[in-house]
C-alpha cells in the first residue's frame, strides 16, 4: 500500500513524506491489533460472567454480532492508542529519524505485502458488511449500520493479515539468516 502511494529513495536521508509514510504505517497497525484485542474482548466478558455467576455481564447478542461489535470499537481503539504512542515516541525528533524509520518500512517487502493483504481485507470486509447492513436481517440486524461496516473492516483486517503470514514463503530462519549475511531488505547500500 504505501509503496504505491510515496516513492521509496535510494538512500533513507532523502526518503520524501517520512511523516505520511509513518503515521500511515502506525495507523494501520493500531487499527489491525485494536480489531484483533477486541475479537476477544467477548470472550473474556463471558469468562467473566461465568467465573462471577453473573449473567447479567454478558450482552443478550448473538457472537457473531459482539464479535463485530467488539471489533468495530477495538480497531478504533487502537488506531486511537497507535496515535498516541506514535505522538509520544516521535516527540521533537529530528527529520532524519522520521525518515529512517519510513525508509525502513518501505524497505521491508514482507511489511508492505502485509500491508497490501491487509488492506485488501479492510476493503472486503466493509464492501461485505455495508451490503449486509443495507439489507438487514442476520448478523447486521441488532447493531447500527456503522458498526457492522466498521466491525466488517476490522475482521477483515485480522483476516488479511492472517492470509498475509498463511501464504508467506519465507520462514523466520531464512530471514533471520539474510540479515545475519547483510543481504535482508534492510541491508545497508553500497554508496557511489
Amino acid at each position: 500500500m504505501l509503496l504505491q502511494l510515496f516513492p521509496h529513495s535510494v538512500y533513507a536521508e532523502d526518503q520524501p513524506s517520512a511523516h505520511s509514510i509513518l503515521t500511515i504505517h502506525c495507523l494501520h497497525r493500531g487499527y489491525t491489533v485494536g480489531a484483533i484485542v477486541g475479537l476477544f474482548i467477548p470472550f473474556a466478558r463471558a469468562a467473566l460472567a461465568t467465573a462471577l455467576r453473573r449473567p447479567a455481564l454478558i450482552t443478550p447478542l448473538p457472537w457473531p454480532t459482539r464479535l463485530l461489535s467488539s471489533a468495530a470499537i477495538g480497531s478504533l481503539g487502537g488506531t486511537a492508542f497507535l496515535a498516541c504512542g506514535l505522538t509520544s515516541r516521535m516527540w521533537a525528533r529530528e527529520e532524519i529519524e522520521w525518515q529512517d524509520r519510513s525508509w525502513r518500512i518501505l524497505a521491508n517487502k514482507g511489511q508492505n505485502r502485509e500491508d497490501d493483504w491487509s488492506l485488501g481485507g479492510i476493503l472486503l470486509g466493509a464492501v461485505g458488511m455495508g451490503l449486509a447492513a443495507r439489507r438487514g436481517g442476520g448478523i447486521a440486524a441488532r447493531i447500527p449500520r456503522w458498526r457492522t461496516t466498521a466491525g466488517g473492516a476490522a475482521v477483515g483486517s485480522v483476516l488479511g493479515t492472517v492470509g498475509h503470514v498463511l501464504t508467506s514463503s519465507k520462514s523466520v530462519e531464512e530471514v533471520e539468516h539474510k540479515m545475519a549475511a547483510g543481504e535482508g531488505p534492510l541491508a545497508p547500500k553500497e554508496r557511489s
